[in-house]
């Protein structure tokens, strides 16, 4: 619905201009104004589309009016209806922006063309602005999606790492960190999903943690966040303010009190995370800031840090300790702990299964088979290897039940009886065939950010209208606290869930008042009222008329 203003210092001409276009223009909505400065004390308080004024007026003409207009809001389309026809003013009109100009000897269908005109054009711009919104919407989505993929790869070391590869990648993606400054790594896992949420669903909490950790840490530090192997969540920070500059290998006062400060902010988070989501989340902080060439030596640590025994039980926050290991007593004794380390990651592989991280998957797979068979380990851990691989897949199973077909070609006799004599290649290619058939299997439809949440509620509303759509319901549908979704839901569509919802119903009334022969009290259950008198008073604080008057009109 547009909004028109109609000026003139002449009452009888604007109230009978107001009587015209309420008649042939009903879906417009009209003010009025008796002279230029009654204008702009309505274009102030309201948003309006169209003008059609008088050019000579008392105090201040037309055209001093058509000048302010588009200083202040350049969009306005401005149409001068006057008795005047004299060259010197249809030239200021016209050159200083004005739309269109006509006599007042014009005929009322006249008049409503250059109306419809006017109206026309708003729409283009309007589309335009649709399309410019959602290019820049689409176009912000890619790029995040190449920060968190380049994260990952800083943090797996697939990639270069040198300061000038790292400065250029960081300006190239518009990650607000400095190449030349050492990073902090933030490390958090999922303690447990509880049961709720589908892969979908999943992908969206963890961006939700992203945010919530942004949100409580960005007065004090520049980060970059990633999702990384489906249950966890890295970010890479680097402080604000004078403790920004780090000099020589000690940390000075400033900085060990700002890391004090964003470790103490974990437990907060923590809270918020639980509240907002229902997520535990557990936290390994590494409590020096490291070159970015350091950056797999210290996430391997961290991974490490929360998936050993220090990492057992819910919200742990655990800082990480860099620089060299103490040394053991033999060489033998440290190869047994990393070879205890290299086992405990056999849990990692239940999360790439379920997110889908194929490449994660073998590659860690190679790594535990390699290290194993490499170190020549005894028939028990060649077991021990066995029945964790075979844990991951069997819980899979529970969580997410095959058919039968896909269990025939599994056979999960072999899975509960570990052949200790196949050889590590052979149990290698078991295992990594079983996952393929899996990932082959897996439903690849991901709901990757907030955009996709919010087009999945708006689907759900247009199709359920009569039935419940409170911010309960919609919460439970995409797994989310529901005051947190009526936030996010704000911010990305830029309307508050309960104008959304308003904005469907009338259009889906409109659309069966004009379209259909339901009676008045049908349509109304129809679009979620019960009661008829309470739609018809919705619509008409709506539309300006009864459902009855807008179907005969």
């Amino acid at each position: 619905m547009y909004r028109m203003l109609i000026v003139d210092d002449l009452p009888v001409i604007v109230e009978g201009l107001v009587k015209m276009f309420g008649k042939k223009k009903p879906e417009l909505e009209l003010h009025q104004a008796y002279s230029a400065y009654q204008a702009l004390d309505v274009l102030s308080r309201t948003g309006i589309d169209i003008v059609l004024s008088d050019i000579r007026m008392p105090g201040m003409e037309g055209t001093e009016l058509l000048h302010e207009i588009k200083r202040r809001w350049p969009q306005c389309k401005v149409i001068f209806l006057t008795s005047f026809d004299d060259f010197h003013y249809v030239k200021d009109a016209i050159s200083g922006g004005g739309f269109d100009y006509l006599l007042k000897t014009e005929s009322d269908e006249g008049i409503v063309r250059s109306i419809d005109k006017a109206i026309a054009e708003l729409d283009a711009q309007a589309a335009s602005n649709r399309k410019l919104l959602e290019a820049s919407f689409q176009s912000r989505k890619a790029v995040l999606l190449l920060q968190q993929q380049y994260i990952n790869e800083l943090l797996k070391g697939r990639g270069p790492l040198s300061e000038a590869s790292v400065r250029t990648r960081l300006r190239e993606l518009e990650i607000d960190l400095s190449a030349e400054l050492p990073v902090y790594v933030l490390l958090g896992r999922i303690d447990s999903w509880g049961g709720k949420g589908t892969r979908e669903g999943r992908k969206l909490m963890l961006y939700a943690v992203q945010n919530i950790a942004a949100e409580k840490l960005q007065l004090t530090v520049r980060l970059a966040a990633a999702e990384v192997d489906g249950s966890n969540v890295a970010w890479l920070l680097q402080p604000t303010g004078s403790h920004a500059e780090v000099g020589g290998d000690s940390q000075n006062e400033a900085e060990k009190n700002w890391f004090e400060k964003v470790y103490g902010e974990l437990d907060t988070i923590q809270a918020n995370c639980r509240e907002a989501v229902g997520l535990e989340v557990s936290f390994a902080i590494a409590p020096a800031a490291v070159r970015w060439e350091s950056l797999p030596e210290t996430y391997d640590a961290l991974l490490s840090l929360l998936w050993g025994e220090q990492g057992t039980g819910s919200e742990v926050r655990l800082r990480s300790l860099t620089g060299p290991r103490v040394p053991r007593s033999s060489l033998e004794a440290a190869k047994t702990k990393l070879a205890n380390r290299k086992m405990k990651k056999i849990g990692l592989l239940s999360h790439y299964l379920e997110n889908g991280g194929k490449a994660d998957f073998d590659n860690l797979l190679d790594e535990i088979i390699e290290h194993a068979a490499d170190e020549n380990r005894s028939g028990f851990v060649k077991l021990e290897v066995y029945h964790g691989l075979a844990s991951v897949f069997l819980s899979y199973f529970n969580q997410y039940p095959l058919d039968g077909k896909l269990v025939a070609q599994i056979g999960l006799d072999r899975l509960s009886h570990a052949d200790v004599n196949l050889s590590w290649e052979e149990l290698r290619s078991y295992f990594r065939k079983l996952a393929e058939l899996l990932f082959d299997n897996r439903d690849q439809t991901v709901v990757e950010d907030e955009h996709s949440v919010v087009l999945l509620i708006n689907e759900y509303i247009d199709s359920h209208l009569a039935e419940d759509v409170s911010l309960a319901k919609l919460a439970g549908i995409v797994h989310l606290n529901p005051s947190y979704l009526s936030r996010l839901y704000k911010r990305m569509a830029g309307v508050g869930l309960s104008e959304y919802i308003n904005m469907a119903r009338i259009e889906k009334a409109k659309e069966l008042l004009k379209q259909s022969a339901f009676k008045i009290y049908e349509i109304s259950a129809m679009v979620g009222y019960d009661s008829r008198l309470s739609f018809i008073r919705f619509f008409k604080a709506n539309m300006g008329m009864t459902p009855q008057e807008y179907r005969d009109s």
